[in-house]
């Protein structure tokens, strides 16, 4: 029996859980493509925090510094969704994982 294939947002917690940011950059960006307004602000603030968290699991600190940068200023321009994203910035800059992110409540 095939399972049913999981919604794009679904696939990107659950990659992003798991600490594959690459992919769930790439999960995400599905969305982000059709996404309108302050959606498309949300999954652009999501998709740089991902690359971020990409850069800083490699090693590249200059990276992570620049994606955590933008992820900033998106969370600027479209404030009223991004609580998460800057809640994700702290814990990046602490090097840790927000509570909601580590647990996928």
């Amino acid at each position: 029996m095939r399972q049913p294939i999981p919604h794009p947002l679904e696939e990107a917690a659950r990659l992003w859980r798991a600490g594959a940011y690459w992919e769930a950059h790439e999960a995400l960006e599905v969305l982000w493509r059709e996404a309108r307004g302050e959606e498309r602000c949300f999954l652009q603030g999501l998709i740089q925090l991902a690359a971020a968290l990409e850069a800083r699991r490699r090693g590249h600190a200059a990276g992570a510094r620049r994606n955590l940068a933008k992820a900033r200023r998106k969370a600027r321009r479209c404030d009223r969704l991004m609580p998460q994203v800057k809640e994700v910035a702290r814990a990046l800059e602490r090097g840790t994982s927000p509570r909601w992110l580590a647990d996928g409540t």
